[in-house]
């Protein structure tokens, strides 16, 4: 189970190429019957494939955090987006954990997210938010 030692532990997920043809099918699926405008834009939700997966696969299976996930909720997300992602952007993401906090029971899993292409400017910061019973 997580707790304060574990604050500050980073997973990075370097080299995550942005997938033109899934960031449109992507765009596609929550436009729902509205038009998909720009085909090289990437709708910013589409952080969760490029900065959260693969980070938070690392934390979840770190064997030493033992994030269970059997009693895993997903309490809250934040994005920003300081520039914009394209199609075929090389992007580095990294999760912090950023605070751990036991409550009535439960563990309060704090993690900062952030990504950047590899000309170092930053595409998207986040926070998550994860309760664990």
């Amino acid at each position: 189970m997580p707790d304060q030692s574990h604050v500050g532990r980073r997973y990075e997920a370097n080299g995550q190429v942005v997938d033109g043809a899934g960031a449109r099918a992507f765009a596609q699926a929550i436009a729902g019957s509205d038009e998909v405008y720009a085909a090289s834009v990437v709708p910013p939700t589409y952080a969760a494939v490029y900065c959260l997966f693969p980070t938070l696969y690392q934390l979840f299976g770190d064997a030493e955090v033992g994030v269970s996930l059997a009693g895993l909720v997903h309490g809250e997300q934040s994005f920003t987006w300081p520039n914009p992602v394209r199609s075929g952007d090389v992007v580095d993401a990294t999760a912090v954990i950023a605070s751990v906090e036991d409550k009535r029971g439960m563990t309060f899993l704090g993690i900062d997210h952030e990504a950047h292409r590899q000309d170092g400017e930053t595409v998207c910061r986040g926070h998550s938010l994860m309760i664990i019973r």
